[in-house]
């Protein structure tokens, strides 16, 4: 990745047709872009989907122990994997944060799991 593979990227854009729902995010993303090259000024860097496989490699031994094989909360295991745990970012996680609100939080974001709703299917 270089400055040239901004313009390219804006070129090969400029062939499809977006959607109007997607200009704000092509704008962050060629905003993203323009930083992440003036940071490497003349040099060219090779971007590689290594870190992104290397979390999903996590992801999915860790969702291999899990009994149910669902995506929703299991998902929040990625952003995991790149965190630095200290015993005082576990302390500080487990004082702020309420179970409750997290559950609340997970419903509200993922909905009801297929799990419940085959419950409540079969128990009526």
């Amino acid at each position: 990745m270089n400055s040239s593979s901004i313009s390219l990227f804006q070129q090969r854009l400029s062939s499809l047709q977006l959607p109007t729902f997607l200009h704000a995010f092509k704008q962050q993303l060629l905003t993203y872009l323009h930083n992440e090259v003036s940071l490497v000024s003349d040099h060219t860097l090779l971007p590689t989907t290594d870190v992104l496989e290397s979390l999903f490699g996590r992801y999915k031994y860790f969702s291999q122990r899990s009994p149910l094989k669902e995506l929703r909360s299991l998902l929040l295991t990625i952003p995991l994997s790149t965190v630095n745990f200290t015993n005082q970012y576990i302390t500080d996680a487990l004082t702020t944060i309420r179970a409750d609100d997290l559950s609340q939080w997970v419903h509200h974001t993922f909905g009801q799991s297929m799990l419940s709703k085959r419950q409540a299917f079969f128990s009526t």
